[in-house]
């Protein structure tokens, strides 16, 4: 009994990384409030909760506040073109759905699999110095080169919102904790032997550095 209420077993360190993971979904929805906004805001979610993942640093506020300043403009152009491809995407599924079209399949394929791109766009935004361009290029190729981690983080994410919107009361509380930070802690995850062999190719995946440039 005495070890599970110790500071440093393993209840009392979910029980902090669950507070973390609903303070940083807070300012997360904070600086998404703007809208226009949320690019950055996604980002710094995703630099935060790498660290933690990491146990590389315990602090959120002030950098996570950092990382937004730091991420304004590429995740602010981002979150643009990826608004742009969704309102396309929502344009053609209901034309696809009035007309009863074949496309009504493909539509929400192609929107799982932007929310599938648009993970790693962030996770990457967050951790290497890129132009977005190649940004853009490398998560497009780490999504398909890491396929059963891109499906898992997509289908937790997935699972979650679908889950918590069919059982409204206790999952709009829910998302309101931790609808973005969770679904970005399980991709952190998952994405920690990714940026291993980014970090170090062919060295010791423990040694990573803080923030590379990517090839």
């Amino acid at each position: 009994m005495k070890r599970i209420f110790d500071m440093d077993g393993p209840f009392a360190r979910t029980l902090s990384a669950a507070a973390d993971l609903v303070v940083l979904n807070l300012l997360t929805l904070l600086c998404c409030l703007p809208v226009v906004t949320a690019g950055a805001a996604v980002t710094a979610l995703y630099d935060r909760v790498i660290h933690l993942v990491r146990g590389e640093d315990g602090r959120i506020v002030r950098p996570f506040f950092r990382s937004f300043a730091g991420n304004f403009r590429q995740g602010t152009i981002f979150w643009l073109l990826l608004l742009a491809a969704a309102a396309a995407l929502a344009l053609a599924g209901r034309g696809a759905l009035t007309h009863a079209s074949p496309l009504r399949h493909v539509v929400p394929a192609a929107a799982v699999l932007l929310l599938a791109f648009s993970q790693y766009v962030f996770a990457l935004l967050s951790r290497y110095e890129n132009s977005l361009g190649a940004t853009l290029k490398n998560a497009a190729l780490l999504a398909v080169g890491f396929f059963p981690r891109t499906a898992a983080m997509t289908a937790g994410a997935v699972l979650l919102w679908a889950v918590s919107l069919r059982f409204v009361r206790i999952g709009v509380p829910l998302l309101f904790l931790f609808g973005l930070s969770l679904p970005c802690y399980v991709s952190a995850l998952l994405l920690r032997g990714v940026f291993a062999k980014l970090d170090n190719p062919g060295g010791d995946a423990s040694a990573d550095d803080d923030r590379n440039q990517e090839p």
